[in-house]
This record gives structure tokens, sequence and C-alpha cells, in this order.
């Protein structure tokens, strides 16, 4: 087995828009996540609406250990690329507050894109199992559901204990001192 270019820890909507983009720009991407069904909070989001974006979303209402991270990946993709991406699945949106962008076909399709449009990329979905371990710098080595997972990269979308009820947890990632440190 070959191992991919890169592994995406989550497959809800970050992990899943990260996935399908690494995958076009010629990325092997592997996706784990524990959860049986990917998107699963997203199908549910707004009130089964999905807010997928806000036009007003600055640098400054992003937390990190690098303040400059968010001004370089807002710099690099906008939200306005993000209105372009839902376009090309044929999504369309409506504004509801000020920037507030919501899909107008509801969030299980859009969960639906996000799913399809990453396996069409090429990305390895695997979920249902409990990722278990991450270790290393980069390379990392990643335990999920007993096997072993090794890629260059890493990239942890794991989101937030927000909702339980739709799978989030509050499982944190102490075994790779890269990720503890915000560089994984």
């Amino acid at each position: 087995m070959r191992s991919p270019d890169v592994i995406i820890l989550g497959a809800g909507a970050a992990g899943l828009y990260c996935a399908i983009h690494a995958a076009r720009s010629g990325l092997s991407v592997t996706m784990l996540d524990h959860a049986d069904k990917p998107a699963r909070k997203v199908r549910v989001s707004g009130g089964g609406r999905c807010n997928f974006t806000n036009l007003d979303a600055g640098p400054e209402d992003y937390a990190s250990n690098n303040p400059h991270f968010a001004k370089s990946a807002l710099a690099r993709h906008t939200p306005w690329d993000a209105v372009a991406f839902f376009a090309e699945c044929g999504l369309t949106y409506e504004e509801k507050a000020a920037g507030q962008l919501f899909c107008e076909q509801k969030a299980g399709r859009l969960a639906g894109e996000l799913v399809d449009r990453a396996r069409k990329a090429g990305v390895e979905l695997l979920t249902g199992q409990p990722i278990e371990s991450v270790e290393g710098h980069g390379p990392f080595t990643v335990r999920f559901g007993g096997r072993n997972f090794t890629a260059p990269k890493l990239v942890v979308a794991l989101g937030g204990p927000s909702w339980p009820q739709v799978g989030a947890t509050d499982r944190r990632l102490q075994a790779c001192p890269a990720v503890r440190a915000g560089r994984g």
C-alpha cells in the first residue's frame, strides 16, 4: 500500500473542503474520521440550511498561535472562492444577516456534494474507527482503527465539542507534539 501525501483528520466541512482542494492539486489524500458518516454535523447545521461562509470574516475573527496565518490563508482563499466552488456544485445561496451566506438547496445537499466531490477527486475516505494516536513531526504516523497510516503532511480538521449529539467530541491528540504546538 502506497503512503498518501497528506492525511486529514476529520471528515467534516473543513476536512472535506481541504481534501478536495489538495487532491485537485495533485496530492494523494487519506481522510480519517471516527464518525460512521462524513459531514454529519454539516447535514444539520444552520437549521438544515448550512451557513457555508461569511463575507465579512477577517483575520481578526480567528485565533492562532501565529496571528499572520489567518491573514495569509484568507488572502489566498477568500469567501468568494468558497462561493465559486459551491456554484460549481450547482448550489446557490441566500444572504441572511450581513455577510452570512446560507445554501438555498439545504445542508444535506451541500454535505453530499462535499463527499461526492472528495471521492471523485480520489480521496480515500475511511470512517467509523477511532483515531488512536498521532506521532511524529513529519512524517506523521496516525493509528486509526488498529492500522498505521503515514504521510509527510497532516491536517487536523477535527472541529470541537460544540455538538456531541452529532458526533462532536473533545478528544484531544496529546500524543503528537506538533499538533499540540499548532504545527501539524
